[in-house]
């Protein structure tokens, strides 16, 4: 999972993170320095989501497990496959990565402010 996470957050060029959203329910996935997505705080906020919102941290879990997966089976062709799709799938990659990441903080954001009077947030 590491090799995943190292291929998901090394792949692109270098740039600040956009922290304009466009609609109420976008939430920044998290990232490094860098900018990239940091993959093992987006694993950690998933298995603190268990504890708040335990339906959706199963089908979250699933998904994230199901990305990992594939981006480290990508990892052991991605030197084999030419730059054009190679730029391809590592974009792919990077857009599930980013797009999983920000559901799993918007889960928890939204299960976090529902506790304290016990209504949906929606």
């Amino acid at each position: 999972m590491i090799v995943a996470g190292l291929f998901l957050t090394g792949c692109a060029p270098k740039k600040a993170p956009s922290l304009v959203t466009q609609t109420a329910e976008a939430v920044a996935p998290p990232t490094n320095p860098d900018g990239e997505v940091d993959m093992v705080q987006c694993e950690k906020e998933l298995s603190a989501l268990s504890s708040v919102s335990p339906a959706k941290y199963t089908d979250l879990k699933a998904r994230f497990e199901r990305v990992m997966h594939g981006a480290s089976g990508y990892t052991n062709v991605r030197g084999s496959v030419n730059p054009e799709t190679r730029n391809a799938i590592d974009a792919l990659y990077k857009f599930q990565a980013v797009k999983l990441c920000s559901e799993i903080r918007a889960e928890m954001l939204k299960g976090l402010a529902a506790k304290p009077t016990g209504e949906n947030i929606e």
